[in-house]
Order: C-alpha cells, then sequence, then structure tokens
C-alpha cells in the first residue's frame, strides 16, 4: 500500500472534500473566500454612497443658487425696456439697482432703484414709483427703459449725460436671498451706438448671459453703496 500524503492547504481557505467531486461550486467559492467577498462589498457600498452624497449637494447647490438675468425687449433705441428675472428656485426680494455710465474711460456710479421720473402727484400708488419688491421664481419686472434709467442717474448725479456722449451702460440688480440670508445679484452691460444722421441709439449687450455677483468684494462693494444711500 502507498503510505497516504497530507494535503497541503493554503491559509485561510477551507479544504474540500475530496468525496464530493468535480469543481467547486459558486457557494462553496464564496464560502472559501468569504474574508475577500465582505471586503469588496463593503467597498462597492462605501462608492455608492460617496456618489449618492456627490448627487445630493449638486441637487443642493442648484436649488440654492440664485440666478437673475437682465435682458432689453419690448421697444427699440433708447425706449428699450429693460427687463429683469428670477431664475431662482427662490423668492428674491430687490434691494436695489444700480447703474453704470461709461463716457471716455470715466465712469459715474448712482443708485437708480426709485422712479424719480414720476412725481408722486402723477400716481395714487406709492410702490409704482420705486423698484423694490420681491421677485417670484419666474417672474420677470420691468424696471424702466433706459432712458429712464439714465434720467434717474443724471438726477441722481447731479451731471448731463446724453446718449450721444455715453460709451456703454451697465445696470447691476442687487437682491437679498431669502434662502441664504446673503446679497446676491447680477449686471450686464450695453454698448452704446448712436446715428447722428438719423437721431436714433442702439443698445447691444456685450454677453447674452447675465454677470452672476460671485465675489464676497462684489457684494461688499455693493452692500457698502446701498447702506450710503440716503432718503430725503
Amino acid at each position: 500500500m502507498k503510505p497516504n500524503r497530507a494535503a497541503v492547504v493554503a491559509p485561510g481557505i477551507v479544504p474540500r472534500n475530496p468525496a464530493q467531486g468535480g469543481p467547486p461550486t459558486m457557494l462553496q467559492f464564496l464560502s472559501d473566500h468569504i474574508q475577500v467577498v465582505n471586503a469588496v462589498l463593503n467597498a462597492a457600498m462605501v462608492v455608492i454612497w460617496v456618489v449618492y452624497l456627490q448627487i445630493f449637494l449638486i441637487s443642493h447647490r442648484r436649488q440654492s443658487r440664485s440666478v437673475i438675468h437682465i435682458d432689453l425687449g419690448a421697444a427699440k433705441g433708447a425706449q428699450s425696456r429693460c427687463l429683469v428675472t428670477n431664475l431662482s428656485s427662490g423668492a428674491l426680494y430687490v434691494q436695489g439697482i444700480v447703474a453704470d455710465l461709461v463716457r471716455d474711460d470715466h465712469m459715474s456710479r448712482t443708485i437708480v432703484t426709485d422712479r424719480d421720473e414720476i412725481s408722486e402727484d402723477e400716481t395714487d400708488n406709492p410702490m409704482s414709483r420705486t423698484n423694490r419688491g420681491t421677485l417670484q421664481p419666474g417672474q420677470t419686472v420691468d424696471i424702466g427703459s433706459l432712458n429712464d434709467l439714465v434720467r434717474r442717474a443724471r438726477i441722481r448725479l447731479d451731471e448731463e449725460w446724453f446718449f450721444e456722449q455715453i460709451d456703454s451702460v451697465t445696470i447691476s440688480v442687487v437682491a437679498i436671498s431669502g434662502q441664504a440670508e446673503r446679497i446676491v445679484g447680477a449686471s450686464k452691460t450695453f454698448s452704446v451706438t448712436s446715428d447722428d444722421e438719423r437721431g436714433t441709439v442702439w443698445f447691444n449687450a456685450r454677453n447674452v448671459l447675465t454677470k452672476q455677483m460671485r465675489p464676497l468684494r462684489t457684494r461688499e462693494e455693493f452692500n457698502s453703496l446701498l447702506r450710503e444711500r440716503k432718503f430725503q
């Protein structure tokens, strides 16, 4: 008789009964490598939770992000209406509107929130003389024509500004977001082109998209300007 040789078994592997015969089944394989299988499943679970967390954070940022769009429409030239739309998921309170007039590399900035071109005797509704107020999601408000905005700027600045002398006009909307309780805003610059022969003025947006105010320095700049506003 031949002597029995002891089977050499690798550490951590359960020896298979030779009497069973044939290749190992899936259950037997998993049983033999249970520690490795558990490690793989735990790693896959961690990856899934990380992906879910990333999707949740991206969705939360999109919902809490404030987006304001500024555009022109409803008329041509200096009578073009300046339209402000709230594209955020939550309501915004318009705190102020700022106009930057540029002429020969000289810029003058002032607040044009209130409709100074409308006297108190012309309306029975005081709210019609201001652009302050709440903008619901998807709501669009007409803040006046570009001619009106320049007229308000002239009154505030006490300076003579004519469209033929203006190179560009930048309109900025400063608002308060109720979701984050912070100052947000957006701005868009319009180039001014005048036709002296026809006596017409054209405004062209330098960018289709409205620039959103993200930097903290920009928010603080407009916050200081609005705090310095004096009511007479």
